[in-house]
């Protein structure tokens, strides 16, 4: 009996930590993560709505700074939905080969993305993939991806380095 009251104990508390740890992260303000004089195109009711947002993220520095091998690394939180290899078969999510500077739903008709990424179109350059890798929820609403970010910058730009490297040409860094 004092062996199941310790183990409940120790469920308890797991599962406090991890309830305290969902509030702060739903409290923590995306603020410091927008990107300085970028403009960021947002669909509401089918229309959309232009807004400028300025912060002192500074991407290029980040990607100068970058490491492929911490990338690598960081990749490995992908790996169960993506496939990263040119010719690579889909997974739950699209294959990641040439993903960086390529169109958002960049597979076509071979892979069946949300509505939310069809309409949000566009392009995925670092600023695009700084903004979805730290909330993919928040920045295209809709998406099915489950993923819930990398609060960390430099771990960001660490991942995005490696997928910059999954291409026949890679796409210049950022200044």
């Amino acid at each position: 009996m004092e062996l199941n009251k310790i183990a409940a104990s120790i469920l308890l508390s797991g599962l406090i930590i991890m309830i305290v740890s969902n509030v702060v992260d739903m409290l923590h303000s995306p603020e410091e993560y927008k990107i300085e004089h970028q403009t960021i195109v947002t669909a509401g009711n089918n229309e959309f709505q232009q807004k400028i947002e300025q912060v002192a993220l500074d991407i290029g520095a980040l990607m100068q700074n970058a490491s492929f091998e911490k990338g690598k690394s960081a990749a490995k939180k992908c790996i169960a939905c993506h496939s990263f290899e040119k010719g690579g078969m889909n997974k739950v999510g699209p294959n990641l080969w040439n993903v960086v500077g390529n169109k958002k739903a960049h597979l076509g008709n071979s892979f069946n993305y949300s509505k939310a990424v069809l309409e949000r179109g566009g392009k995925w350059g670092y600023e695009e993939l700084f903004a979805f890798l730290k909330n993919p929820k928040a920045y295209i609403k809709g998406t099915r991806m489950a993923f819930a970010g990398i609060s960390n910058p430099q771990e960001i730009a660490d991942l995005v380095s490696y997928l910059r490297s999954m291409s026949d040409s890679p796409v210049a860094l950022p200044k």
